[in-house]
C-alpha cells in the first residue's frame, strides 16, 4: 500500500493527563440544561447561548486543542465518546463542538502569527468552517483576495472567524502543480463575510448550518495554509494528536451524534413497548415476536458498528502515540468504521422508528428528531456511504478518489 507521509513524531509523547472519565461525567451533568433547551434550539435554529456558554465553561470547545495554548488535547477516542455523550442529550449541542475543536486542531498547519491571533487569548475560540466547494483565491502582496460562497457553516452566527477551502487562480485559471489545482484554506472573521439564510432542513436544524458568502475579501498569510498532506507542525502542536489522519479527526462528530441518536431511539423504545397496544392487537409491542426480533436486530447492529469504531480508533490512536504510521489502508480503515457507524446508527433509528409505529410520526415525539437527526447526519460528506467506493479502492490496492485520506 502506498506509504502516508506525515510529520516526524515527537520524541516523546504528550503524557494523557486527561481523565477521560471525568470528561464524560461533566458532559452527563450537562444533560438537564441540555434537554431544556434543546426545542428552543429546534425553533430559532442555532444552539441557544446558555447551552453554548456552558459548553465552553465545561472545556468541551478546547478538546483538541494544545495544551499548551489551554486545551485539553484530549485523544481522538476520548473526544468521540464526549461528542457522543452530550449528543444523548442534544443532537445540535453536540455538532456544535465541531466549530471549536476540528478547526483547532486543523490550526496546527497555521503559521504562528495566525494561531496568536485567533487562539492566543481565546484556546475555546470558535471557527465555522464551509470546506466545499474550493473558493476563488488570487494571490496578493501580504496574501490573499478570496470571492466566493460556501454551504453548511454550522455555528456561523455564533463564531468570530470562518474557514474555506480555495483554489489559487492566475490569469483566469487555476494554479496548478503536479498533483492538480493547488489548493490551500483561508480564515477570515465572520464579519467579513454575508450570512444566508439557507437551514431550513430535514434535521440537525439547531446547529446554524447557512451559507456565508464574500467578495474580494483580504486574508492575510498569517490565516492561510497549504491544503496539501505535508506540513510542518506549529510549535504548540508537536503531540500525537496532530499526527492523526485528517478525515476521522471530522468523522467522529458525525459518527458521535448518530450513533447516539440510534441509542436514544433504543432505548426510548423499550420503555413505549411496555404499555403500547397496537391497534387491531391484544399484546404489548413487548410481547411480539416480530417486536422482539427487530429490537435485537437494531440492539446487534448499533453495538457492532460502536465496536468496531471505537477500536478501530483506539488502534489508530495507538500507533500515533508510538510514533507509529497511519498508512493508507489504516485510514481506509477508520474512514470505512465512521461510515459505518453512521449508517448503522441510522439503521438502528430507521428500525425503532417502524416499531414506534404512529407514535414516531409526531413532531412531540423523541422518535421524530432522532429519526431526522439520523437521515440528515448520513449525508455528511465525510461519514455518507459514497465515500465507500474510496474504502474499496484502497483494499484493491489502486488510488482513492477522495484525496483527503492521505491527509
Amino acid at each position: 500500500m502506498t506509504a502516508i507521509q506525515t510529520p516526524a513524531a515527537a520524541t516523546a509523547a504528550i503524557p494523557d493527563t486527561t481523565d477521560a472519565d471525568a470528561l464524560i461525567a461533566k458532559a452527563r451533568a450537562l444533560g438537564p440544561l441540555l434537554r431544556e433547551h434543546a426545542a428552543a434550539g429546534e425553533k430559532e435554529r442555532r444552539v441557544p447561548k446558555p447551552v453554548l456558554d456552558a459548553l465552553n465553561a465545561a472545556g468541551f470547545q478546547r478538546l483538541l486543542a494544545p495544551r499548551s495554548l489551554g486545551g485539553l488535547e484530549v485523544d481522538p477516542v476520548t473526544c468521540a465518546r464526549v461528542v457522543e455523550e452530550i449528543a444523548r442529550f442534544d443532537s445540535a449541542a453536540a455538532w456544535a463542538l465541531q466549530s471549536g475543536n476540528v478547526n483547532s486542531w486543523w490550526a496546527a498547519r497555521l503559521p504562528q502569527e495566525g494561531v496568536d491571533e485567533i487562539y492566543g487569548s481565546d484556546p475555546s475560540a470558535m471557527v465555522a468552517a464551509a470546506f466545499h466547494p474550493p473558493q476563488h483565491a488570487i494571490e496578493v502582496e501580504g496574501g490573499y483576495r478570496v470571492t466566493g460562497r460556501g454551504p453548511l457553516a454550522s455555528m456561523i452566527h455564533d463564531c468570530d472567524w470562518v474557514l474555506f477551502s480555495a483554489f489559487i487562480f492566475e490569469n483566469g485559471q487555476p494554479r496548478m502543480t503536479e498533483f492538480g489545482p493547488e489548493m490551500i484554506a483561508v480564515i477570515m472573521r465572520t464579519s467579513e463575510v454575508e450570512i444566508i439564510d439557507t437551514w431550513h432542513t430535514l434535521g440537525m436544524r439547531g446547529t446554524d448550518s447557512n451559507d456565508a458568502a464574500f467578495k474580494d475579501v483580504f486574508v492575510p498569510s498569517r490565516r492561510v495554509f497549504a491544503l496539501t498532506p505535508q506540513f510542518e507542525a506549529g510549535k504548540h502542536f508537536q503531540g500525537p494528536l496532530y499526527r492523526f489522519p485528517a478525515v476521522p479527526i471530522i468523522s467522529l462528530f458525525s459518527a458521535g451524534v448518530v450513533m447516539a441518536a440510534g441509542r436514544n431511539a433504543i432505548d426510548e423504545f423499550r420503555d413505549l413497548a411496555q404499555k403500547k397496544v397496537p391497534m387491531g392487537s391484544m399484546k404489548a409491542l413487548r410481547d411480539r415476536g416480530s417486536v422482539q426480533t427487530m429490537l435485537a436486530d437494531a440492539e446487534a447492529t448499533l453495538r457492532s458498528a460502536r465496536a468496531f469504531f471505537y477500536q478501530t480508533f483506539s488502534d489508530a490512536w495507538e500507533r500515533a502515540v508510538a510514533g507509529a504510521e497511519n498508512t493508507l489502508e489504516h485510514r481506509a480503515d477508520l474512514l470505512l468504521a465512521g461510515i459505518h457507524a453512521v449508517r448503522a446508527g441510522a439503521q438502528a433509528t430507521d428500525i425503532i422508528h417502524r416499531l414506534a409505529g404512529t407514535t414516531g410520526i409526531y413532531a412531540r415525539s423523541p422518535f421524530e428528531r432522532y429519526f431526522r437527526d439520523a437521515h440528515t447526519l448520513r449525508h455528511h460528506a465525510f461519514a455518507a456511504e459514497s465515500k465507500l467506493e474510496s474504502v474499496g479502492q484502497i483494499y484493491l490496492g489502486l488510488p482513492p478518489d477522495f484525496p483527503l485520506l492521505l491527509f
